[in-house]
């Protein structure tokens, strides 16, 4: 005789699973406490219905969809570390995978890309403050956490990424630190902060110097990260702001007067590209042809277009020579009399 699945579930459990009604109320608890970040709570509830496969999958889709661990610091409180402890011994997570090194990137869910970013986030905070007394998560479970996040997320990296290089839009906490833009993007913060708060006759001087180069640094590595990340598409406002600034290397190459138009050429632009605003004309055109050089390379890998740096330089060579050849003076030619007249006595007519 065949024993009834709920019969089953009271001799494997000691306890069938909940019916519709109170699945319904878990999640719904769930919700509340994760949007109250009462983590102390949701340990109970966990911890109640440990042994119930469909609740625990209730709360922990509640859990991952808060985004709980959105900094290195958010990983550290107390209630946080039981919870995830409290989530990994339940049957659930033990039959789903709770060892991040076991799941492959293509097989993670939503819980495990949580389980991800709390491994990985964790692992920062302790990298960066060692001396806490506690225990930093194994190499192989950081490891296999960013895999995880980098299938699951790299579209939104791409996406905060370029908006970082072309409009200085923060990134998330994650981004910043995954990409290696934390210091970058706290000074430049600090930075931005400061100079808000603070009048011009009262900020120091290497404070108005440093705010361009600190600035031009941080778009620069963004830029970087976000074009090394393989099989992305990059967004069309970072593709049409590299064509904008490419441009602007082109006039700047062809009449380094440019420079000093502030309407569309500022510091930092000329920080990014190595231009020196004191240098001679000649030098700033060498540099911003370097840099044409350098961005039409860069533009051509990323969208596969053809290049425009040769057919520009040429262009620039020969409006050189036109210029030149326009400015070279004019030899006046005389004629020249083979038998002049002699001087004492005058033809007469």
């Amino acid at each position: 005789m065949k024993i009834p699945r709920w019969i089953a579930a009271i001799l494997r459990n000691r306890q069938p699973e909940p019916g519709f009604r109170e699945l319904l109320d878990v999640e719904q608890e769930a919700n509340r406490l994760t949007g109250a970040y009462d983590h102390g709570e949701l340990v109970k509830l966990i911890r109640k219905y440990r042994h119930s496969e469909k609740a625990i999958e209730k709360i922990a889709m509640q859990v991952a969809k808060s985004y709980p661990f959105y900094s290195p610091a958010s990983t550290m409180n107390k209630g946080a570390a039981e919870m995830i402890k409290a989530l990994k011994d339940t049957r659930f997570m033990k039959k789903c995978g709770h060892r991040l090194s076991e799941i492959t990137p293509q097989r993670a869910n939503m819980v495990h890309g949580m389980l991800a970013m709390y491994t990985f986030m964790r692992d920062a905070y302790l990298k960066k403050l060692p001396n806490q007394g506690r225990q930093t998560p194994p190499s192989e479970e950081v490891e296999a956490a960013v895999r995880i996040l980098d299938c699951r997320i790299s579209y939104n990296d791409v996406s905060e990424l370029c908006g970082l290089a072309s409009d200085m839009m923060m990134p998330s906490r994650y981004v910043m630190i995954r990409y290696g833009l934390e210091d970058k993007c706290d000074t430049y913060n600090f930075m931005e902060k400061y100079l808000a708060e603070h009048n011009d006759y009262e900020m120091e001087e290497h404070f108005r110097n440093n705010y361009a180069p600190i600035a031009a640094d941080m778009c620069r590595a963004a830029e970087k990260a976000v074009e090394g990340i393989k099989g992305v598409r990059l967004s069309d406002r970072y593709l049409e702001n590299l064509d904008h600034e490419l441009h602007l290397l082109g006039r700047i190459a062809a009449s380094p007067d440019a420079v000093y138009d502030p309407l569309h050429i500022d510091k930092i632009f000329l920080f990014k590209y190595g231009i020196d605003i004191t240098a001679a004309p000649e030098k700033q055109s060498v540099q911003a042809q370097k840099a044409y050089k350098e961005l039409d390379d860069r533009l051509v890998r990323v969208t596969g277009r053809r290049p425009y740096a040769d057919e520009f330089f040429a262009s620039l060579r020969h409006g050189k020579e036109k210029v030149a050849e326009v400015d070279r003076p004019r030899l006046v030619h005389k004629p020249v009399l083979r038998n002049p007249p002699s001087k004492g006595r005058k033809m007469g007519l």
